[in-house]
């Protein structure tokens, strides 16, 4: 495991690492016009496929449903495609809408930009901590692996504050004191909506007590669960 060295200090010793995985709760949500309210309306999934057999080839869509009056618009997932060309797993998948092959249907940005005005990637998310070390201890830097595998709404300065019980203002001192620090050394990330993986490390001699004791009790949901 790598250590880290600050300016002006020798190497750091005590390193925890943390790794935060990151799922987004709720799907995308188009926007587009319906053809009922007569303007432009957010869609939610219904989670559930629509299929229509023509001979030997196969229409699949996902239903989605108007947020003010019900209506349905279908997202075209197959068109038109010969039913021996698709795995047969796909084809189970969606003869039963399995909610885990819909699922990545919701989160297909693509697909979703071609038929939409605008695409609303709501905020709410789960977060599942995975400790390697110590934190009761006396650490000097815990290292915090952000790992997000879709697309979320969340800000990550608003979900380092959620999670560790810290106003953003609090976040903002931590860094200008060091006690805060990003490897891609621009604190400009903090305003931007959680993408990919993001490695931060906090630095026990630029926290005050309190913001040490916040992240020591916060960045671990206490399970304590280990790194394979």
């Amino acid at each position: 495991m790598a250590d880290f060295q600050t300016e002006g200090q020798g190497i750091m010793t005590g390193t925890v690492s943390v790794v935060w995985r990151i799922e987004p709760v709720s799907p995308p949500r188009p926007r587009r016009n319906c053809s009922t309210c007569g303007d432009s309306r957010l869609f939610r999934s219904s989670g559930k496929i629509r299929l229509n057999a023509n001979g030997r080839r196969l229409d699949a869509w996902l239903i989605y449903k108007c947020d003010s009056c019900e209506k349905t618009w279908n997202l075209s997932l197959v068109e038109r495609v010969a039913v021996t060309s698709i795995a047969e797993r796909d084809l189970r998948a969606m003869h039963g809408s399995d909610p885990a092959w819909v699922r990545e249907r919701e989160f297909d940005l693509a697909t979703l930009g071609r038929y939409c005005d605008r695409i609303d990637i709501p905020p709410d998310l789960t977060v599942t901590k995975i400790v390697e070390g110590d934190l009761a201890g006396a650490w000097s830097v815990i290292e915090l692996a952000i790992n997000v595998q879709r697309r979320t709404g969340q800000r990550l300065d608003r979900l380092l504050a959620r999670e560790l019980k810290l106003t953003r203002s609090e976040l903002q001192s931590m860094q200008r004191a060091g006690g805060l620090q990003f490897d891609s050394g621009s604190g400009r990330i903090m305003r931007k909506p959680i993408r990919g993986s993001v490695t931060l490390r906090f630095v026990s001699s630029g926290l005050t007590e309190s913001q040490r004791a916040a992240v020591s009790d916060n960045v671990s949901d206490r399970r304590q669960d280990l790194l394979p």
